[in-house]
């Protein structure tokens, strides 16, 4: 009985010992060393796009046929797709609420800082901080939404939907990937918080005045490597729609109301 008491109050100290270390260092600091020590994994889904080697030729397809002036993603983590977009040798701007991830790709992606752009904080918030930059092109931008939150409360509308409704409204000619969607009728995981919740096109029905398309990826997750999560390809203007049609790989979904 002593003895186990004596390990429990062991832990308790160990316990405290750690959260005071994490506060005089910081999230974005104990990231950092996570990085260095490499006490967390690189590729914890697998590599860029959960490891998800068709999506990653979508991209690439899509990336081909666009001439895209830049790469905006919402929810860095620890950088793995962040770096893969790199290699496009576009400008990256990448947002990460979390500091300790935040760190972490701070630190992997140090080399390419010229080009690869780290924010920590908010998505829609910073969606809107990059709408207002006089510089920052507001055509033929790649935008990849992976900032799903589970506790959306404090926002006054869906994160996701907010983010879409900034990116549309502010941009010309955009190409949105949105990770963690329902693909109908396959069997694809996709985020369920609950009734109203589900990651899908009724989730966002408050932007029909938009009148998006929406294409969905034509193999199943039989045929998918990876994690297997679900995504969907937004765009707002016809001569984008006609470019992803092209794309024999894609299908459309047809979401614009009726006239």
């Amino acid at each position: 009985m002593r003895r186990g008491l004596e390990r429990t109050n062991v832990e308790k100290v160990r316990t405290i010992v750690k959260s005071l270390i994490f506060r005089m260092l910081g999230g974005r600091n104990i990231g950092r060393l996570d990085y260095l020590l490499g006490r967390q994994s690189k590729n914890p889904w697998g590599g860029p796009f959960n490891g998800q080697n068709f999506r990653q030729r979508i991209y690439t397809d899509v990336m081909s046929r666009v001439d895209f002036r830049a790469i905006v993603e919402t929810g860095t983590f620890r950088g793995t797709t962040t770096e893969f977009f790199a290699k496009s040798n576009l400008p990256v701007y990448s947002v990460e609420i979390d500091p300790r991830a935040h760190g972490y790709a701070v630190q992997r992606l140090f080399p390419q800082r010229e080009r690869v752009h780290l924010f920590q904080g908010d998505s829609p918030e910073f969606l809107n901080r990059l709408a207002d930059r006089p510089n920052f092109p507001k055509s033929k931008v790649f935008f990849y939404l992976d900032a799903h939150v589970q506790d959306s409360s404090r926002y006054r509308k869906p994160p996701v939907v907010e983010e879409l409704e900034v990116i549309f409204t502010n941009w010309t000619e955009a190409v949105v990937m949105i990770d963690d969607f329902e693909v109908p009728g396959t069997a694809y995981s996709y985020i369920d918080y609950g009734p109203g919740r589900v990651l899908n096109l009724a989730y966002l029905e408050p932007l029909n005045y938009l009148r998006l398309f929406a294409f969905f990826p034509v193999v199943g997750p039989e045929e998918e490597t990876g994690a297997k999560r679900g995504w969907v390809v937004l765009c707002r203007e016809d001569a984008i729609n006609q470019i992803l049609s092209g794309i024999r790989n894609l299908t459309r979904v047809l979401t614009k109301p009726a006239d």
